[in-house]
């Protein structure tokens, strides 16, 4: 007994390595029931010699099933009375719900429930989840999901699209299989499924078939022309140069305009530079720079590869940068750009674009130094794009085309302000996200200063409040004192002249001496 969806799924991490054999595996070691492995008892070793892989490649496919699927847990077991000897894992399978079509017991992994429930008649997933499990986040893993199937039927369409040009372009004295099949070695596989080696079946499986199909493929077809220029090794690049100019022909606009012409219509152009054959220290700095593309880019591209046409683009940026400052270059871009949010939306226009405008050198700007309006060797801003920015901005304000006007103005897709190109759809305002809020975090930024200047004002004015009021009592204390002291005087000399008053009344012999006085003292000297 198994889950038919489990078997059916399409998911790339299911069928790409041993996860899906290996659930096939453990359900003939599972008992009925139970749905464990607790009476089947099967070692890693056994596994992976039935499976025909390695025990680290039995675990990799475990640990996808558990993390990512939710189809098992592993109980990780020691032999009795040893604890330094592992024992066979215990496999426990949550496919029962999945094969009778019932709703999923308390327990079941929230991530198996999100990606199967849609399969059990009247379950709802959504209020299973929020009884079930509160702190798992469906929306977010639907949409990581959804947005992992959008990639790859995208890729299975270019796939398919691809072998539909193959097919429509047999070459002279030969059909699909002569094409396929390069000498007739029809022997060794030489058919439609020869045909699409060189993509779908080598990529897909990359197995010992593709490996050996990949044999017999036929290599890119280039045109005749100019050799290709020379590029440095991916470790031996140019450093910046500061000066030069480039034409308005090799910039990034002009590449990304390269590659969407290029992508839309399916066929090279006689005698450009990006359909000839590049050596193989080319082709190396080549996959040195894809390697630098954000992985969710990467998966959007032709076979996760820039195209051979737009190579040379690629090449030109190494001229002047080196990959440390190529890796820099393209984080900036990813985030300043917009392009992530374009993909996760299904906005973004052209993958193959999007590449070349991250890897592509400086748009509009001569000056080889110019790393998006900052002189990379300086850190200073670049007076040319400076300038540029802000006749772009006048020329928005006074109602005036963009500098360049004509065609190519109006058919730009790029930021009428700051000049960055759209990942998207374009604007009616023709403005990028941050030029449009930029007026308002400007404002906002200045209002938060004037409340800060207030709240300071304020603190101070307190301040000075509370030191005059302390000043205050101080002195209040110390003329209280001064009271105080002249108050006991008082008191003491009231004290002492009542005192004298009831000695004379009680002793009037003593009146003469109360009349004394220093100079002729009253106590007579007795002798």
């Amino acid at each position: 007994m198994f889950a038919v969806c489990v078997v059916r799924d399409s998911d790339p991490g299911l069928n790409a390595g041993k996860a899906k054999p290996l659930y096939d595996l453990l359900v003939s070691f599972a008992d009925v029931a139970s749905r464990d492995t607790s009476q089947g008892y099967p070692y890693r070793e056994v596994l992976a010699a039935s499976l025909d892989c390695s025990k680290q490649t039995v675990d990799r496919a475990a640990d996808y099933l558990e993390t990512e699927v939710g189809l098992i847990t592993v109980h990780r077991r020691k032999v009795e009375g040893k604890p330094d000897e592992n024992d066979a894992n215990l496999y426990e399978l949550h496919d029962s719900w999945l094969i009778q079509g019932m709703a999923p017991p308390a327990g079941t992994p929230a991530q198996l429930v999100a990606r199967y429930g849609h399969t059990v008649p009247g379950l709802d997933v959504d209020a299973w989840v929020r009884e079930h499990a509160p702190g798992f986040d469906l929306a977010g893993w639907r949409a990581v999901h959804d947005e992992k199937l959008r990639a790859q039927e995208a890729k299975r369409e270019e796939q398919r699209r691809k072998e539909r040009v193959r097919r429509k372009k047999p070459k002279k004295g030969g059909g699909v299989t002569h094409d396929a099949t390069p000498g007739g070695a029809a022997s060794r596989g030489g058919s439609v499924m020869g045909d699409a080696t060189g993509g779908v079946t080598h990529d897909a499986t990359g197995g010992v078939v593709g490996d050996a199909l990949s044999k017999d493929v036929v290599q890119e077809p280039s045109s005749r022309g100019t050799t290709a220029p020379s590029a440095r090794s991916a470790g031996g690049v140019r450093s910046t140069s500061t000066s030069g100019s480039r034409s308005q022909g090799r910039s990034g606009s002009a590449a990304a305009n390269k590659a969407e012409s290029a992508e839309g219509s399916g066929k090279g152009l006689p005698g450009q530079r990006g359909e000839e054959k590049l050596s193989r220290k080319q082709l190396t700095a080549v996959r040195a720079v894809e390697a630098l593309l954000p992985p969710l880019l990467a998966a959007q591209l032709p076979y996760g590869h820039i195209p051979t046409r737009n190579r040379p683009a690629v090449l030109e940026a190494l001229e002047s940068r080196t990959l440390d400052q190529l890796r820099d270059r393209i984080a900036t871009r990813w985030a300043a750009y917009g392009y992530e949010p374009a993909i996760h939306h299904g906005e973004l226009r052209s993958a193959v674009g999007a590449a070349l405008e991250l890897i592509a050198p400086t748009r509009h700007c001569p000056d080889l130094g110019c790393e998006d309006g900052t002189l990379i060797d300086t850190g200073e801003d670049c007076r040319v794009c400076t300038q540029r920015k802000e006749q772009r901005r006048a020329d928005r304000l006074a109602g005036k085309a963009p500098a360049g006007g004509g065609k190519a103005a109006a058919a730009a897709v790029e930021c009428l302000d700051c000049g960055h190109p759209f990942p998207g759809a374009v604007p009616a305002d023709r403005l990028c996200k941050p030029c449009r809020e930029a007026p308002a975090a400007a404002i906002a930024a200045f209002l938060a200063r004037e409340h800060q200047e207030a709240q300071r004002r304020r603190e101070a004015q307190e301040l000075a409040e509370e030191a005059e009021r302390r000043r205050a009592r101080r002195a209040s204390r110390t003329v209280t004192a001064v009271e105080d002291v002249d108050q006991e005087q008082a008191t003491e000399t009231e004290a002492d002249a009542r005192l004298r008053a009831e000695l004379l009344a009680d002793n009037p012999w003593m009146a003469d001496y109360a009349q004394a006085t220093p100079d002729a003292p009253a106590i007579p000297q007795l002798s």
